[in-house]
């Protein structure tokens, strides 16, 4: 049979072939054929969707949980990644930076060097630094009397969780001590530790919440003549948080303060009773020193001074870690300087003069005796305490330090086995053999004005 083809006027067979049958074809042959009726300018094309194999395995629900917690693993570690600060190793004292980014400040570094050229303004410091510095106000119990802010002054927060600065003479001889924040929270503190030598104390207080805390900046790269912000409690409690701006007078500045020999940083920046344990900072809102003292009088006027950050961070951080200064050396004794004129009235030798010795000391162990005179120490001639102190401070525990003492006319050197230095409790303090009031020359005036060391 044929079939005449309307398009191209040929005729096509149409008759099947006796043995084609149905159940022999397939799609290819359908489409060819299919294809082949028409002109191609005019054909269709069929196109069929090919069989998704892995459609079974998407709708497992063992493959979406896989998938659903690696996801979720990739999450969290790009969250702790952005987020974690791990603090420096051997360091109580938190790592730099951490402080502005626990406040919400992002990194730090990159917050300074696109803010005012490494620095920021000063209302934005005080903002930043003024949440971490608190009030000390000290209750002291006297001849059964409770005389409440016997003593009081300011302190910064080193830690989130709750560790402060401030000067030990701030809370020396209190029974109790309240921590005021800026927020107007009270809180008992207690004491981590004390150091009379540099006049730093460290104390605790508990909260529910994080606590703000300064950053710590590094005083050996201060020059004279860059700004200082002082931030603390001048006069009263009323006057809390009182902002004071000068300038670095003078570094590594040698002052003997209360008896005690120390380096200090000199500000013109108005430091008042009260700014005692305050924060000295930089434009970079981080704390370059601890405000301790100042020059007074009618004729003195912006003399400031303050404890250098790297001189207090290491006392800071063994009393966190240990409760005191550690590997500190000490001899036992305490004693007064003999001034010619003195040596000459008594019929003395120029030196320092014995008048108490602590029970168990390298002092008592190595036979130094009450009323000896001090003349050398290590082969070297001394004649004040602070020349004794110098070249005490240059061993280390166990070392050996020879003395030689005058002892009623004659010299006698003795070898001392140096101890490290431990606080005591009043409970715990040890007996102190004082010099019988016979026993004292009648010219040199009893009891004196001892300096320990």
């Amino acid at each position: 049979m044929y079939e005449k083809d309307f398009f191209n006027h040929d005729k096509v067979n149409t008759t099947p072939e006796p043995e084609t049958r149905e159940s022999n074809w397939f799609s290819d042959d359908f489409e060819t054929s299919f294809r082949r009726a028409v002109p191609r300018h005019r054909s269709l094309t069929v196109y069929r969707p090919r069989p998704k194999r892995f459609r079974k395995l998407f709708k497992s629900p063992v493959f979406a949980a896989v998938v659903s917690s690696l996801v979720t693993c990739c999450l969290c570690l790009g969250v702790f990644s952005a987020y974690y600060r791990p603090k420096t190793a051997g360091n109580v004292l938190p790592a730099p930076g951490e402080a502005y980014f626990a406040a919400g400040y992002g990194d730090y570094e990159q917050l300074a060097t696109a803010t005012n050229n490494g620095s920021f303004g000063i209302p934005e410091v005080y903002e930043l630094v003024s949440p971490a510095v608190v009030s000390i106000v000290c209750k002291s119990q006297s001849d059964g009397y409770v005389q409440t802010q016997m003593s009081s002054g300011s302190g910064v927060i080193l830690r989130s969780d709750g560790y402060i600065v401030t000067n030990n003479h701030v809370i020396d001889g209190a029974s109790q001590i309240t921590v005021t924040t800026i927020a107007g929270q009270n809180i008992v503190a207690s004491v981590v530790g004390k150091d009379e030598r540099t006049d730093l104390a460290v104390l605790k207080i508990e909260s529910d919440a994080a606590l703000p805390f300064v950053e710590l900046g590094d005083s050996s790269k201060l020059r004279v003549g860059e700004m200082a912000l002082a931030i603390g409690n001048p006069l009263r409690e009323e006057l809390a948080g009182t902002l004071t701006v000068g300038y670095i007078s003078a570094i590594n500045r040698s002052m003997v303060i209360d008896g005690k020999q120390m380096t200090m940083l000199q500000t013109d920046a108005a430091i008042n009773p009260g700014n005692s344990g305050g924060a000295l900072l930089n434009l970079r809102g981080q704390l370059i020193g601890i405000n301790t003292a100042k020059s007074t009088g009618y004729d003195v006027e912006g003399l400031g001074f303050a404890i250098p950050i790297n001189e207090a961070k290491p006392i800071i951080e063994s009393i966190i870690a240990h409760g005191y200064v550690t590997g500190r050396v000490v001899i036992g004794i305490s004693g007064q300087t003999i001034t010619e004129a003195i040596a000459k009235a008594n019929n003395l030798p120029v030196g320092v003069y014995v008048g108490s010795i602590l029970e168990d000391s390298a002092a008592q162990k190595a036979g130094v005796r009450v009323g000896d005179v001090i003349i050398a120490c290590d082969g070297q001639k001394v004649t004040t305490i602070d020349e004794i102190n110098k070249i005490r401070d240059v061993h280390k525990v166990g070392e050996i330090m020879t003395m030689k003492v005058d002892r009623n006319g004659q010299t006698v050197e003795l070898r001392l086995i140096l101890q490290e230095e431990k606080p005591t409790t009043e409970t715990e303090a040890p007996e102190i053999q004082q010099i019988p009031q016979q026993q004292t020359p009648q010219q040199i005036p009893f009891p004196f004005s001892w300096f320990g060391w």
